[in-house]
């Protein structure tokens, strides 16, 4: 008899399984050609490859709390490209592209809003459906 999956276990897999789709399709997005599309899609899925980290690391927080982070730091590593630091850590650290953009654009803010859009509804779907109450 297999034991039953909590709700806490159920919503990492979930979100490992996210984390993962992430990973491929943000990969796979780096060896099409750029476009505004191109980068829109990266910048969406950036902010849910955040969000599915954080269903691993906190899998109880509620959908609106893991969007909001999401957002929230998606944001804070975009804005941090104004200031030249992740520039120089790129230069540094070629790879660290992948992680830290490489320049400062405003619409990638929407794109994270988006992604912020979808953790939420991903979350939501991800937590264990409860019993309806049955009236008698």
């Amino acid at each position: 008899m297999a034991a039953e999956t909590t709700p806490a276990r159920r919503i990492r897999i979930i979100g490992a399984i996210i984390a993962v789709a992430c990973l491929v399709l943000g990969l796979a997005s780096q060896l099409l050609a750029w476009s505004p599309a191109v980068d829109a899609l990266a910048s969406v899925l950036y902010a849910i490859l955040v969000g599915s980290l954080v269903m691993l690391v906190a899998p109880r927080l509620p959908s609106l709390a893991v969007a909001s982070i999401a957002f929230g730091f998606a944001t804070a590593i975009e804005l941090l490209q104004l200031t030249g630091v992740s520039q120089a850590i790129v230069g540094a650290i070629p790879a660290a592209h992948l992680v830290l953009g490489n320049a400062f654009d405003a619409l990638d803010i929407v794109a994270y809003a988006g992604g912020a859009c979808v953790v939420f509804v991903l979350r939501l779907l991800a937590a264990p459906r409860r019993a309806a109450a049955t009236v008698h």
